[in-house]
């Protein structure tokens, strides 16, 4: 059974990770499923004739909005099929893939995603947390730094740039750094990343002292 609860939450915002406390830093296996982002409009009505692509991509939104992934997949997939130049089709078929679990289907979809658009924060982010989780360090460090070029602003690449930095690659000041612009994007509301913020700050006094 779908879980229609999760999508109609889904709708609104793309958070790319749930994430939780821990006194020694941020947990590497807490990323939660992102979330579709959606583009609502559509040929205006006084033009008397509403594009096919557009009126299937509105069904597949409503679909994604009822839980219903496999057909709003179908449909995401007819939309690129009848105009490849979608781009927010192939964002959104992505993430719905990784609800799915199907990881080389979503980044397939999100490389697609970036052909369409240089400047597509989104799928810059959600293709390196698939890197990330296939080890593949660089080339996710490459595409947050992709997904941040491209909106600065986009909090949530701050945060998984930071744990990448963190945890997978050990470069605590440059760690620190993005989560400091993490909380600063989200008027410090996220109380662990709080946490992980004075804890690093610690491990580095530490590292410096034992340093000289």
């Amino acid at each position: 059974m779908p879980n229609n609860h999760i999508f109609k939450n889904l709708i609104i915002v793309v958070i790319s990770s749930g994430l939780f406390a821990c006194q020694s830093g941020p947990q590497p296996q807490a990323t939660a499923p992102p979330e579709p982002q959606i583009e609502t409009k559509i040929e205006p009505a006084a033009q008397q004739q509403v594009a096919v692509e557009d009126l299937l991509y509105q069904q597949a939104i409503q679909s994604t909005r009822d839980g219903d992934i496999d057909k709003a997949i179908q449909q995401f997939t007819k939309v690129i099929q009848k105009d490849p130049s979608t781009k927010q089709a192939y964002t959104n078929l992505g993430l719905l893939y990784i609800h799915k679990k199907q990881n080389e289907e979503a980044k397939a979809a999100f490389l697609n995603a970036i052909k369409q658009d240089k400047n597509d924060a989104i799928a810059y982010n959600h293709l390196a947390v698939l890197q990330r989780q296939q080890g593949e360090f660089k080339l996710a460090l490459f595409n947050y730094y992709k997904a941040i070029n491209a909106k600065p602003d986009y909090a949530n690449a701050h945060l998984n740039l930071g744990i990448l930095l963190d945890i997978y690659l050990q470069d605590l000041p440059k760690a620190l750094e993005q989560y400091e612009i993490y909380q600063k994007l989200t008027d410090h509301k996220n109380e662990s990343v709080e946490k992980w913020i004075l804890d690093m700050k610690r491990r580095i006094e530490t590292d410096s002292g034992n340093s000289k």
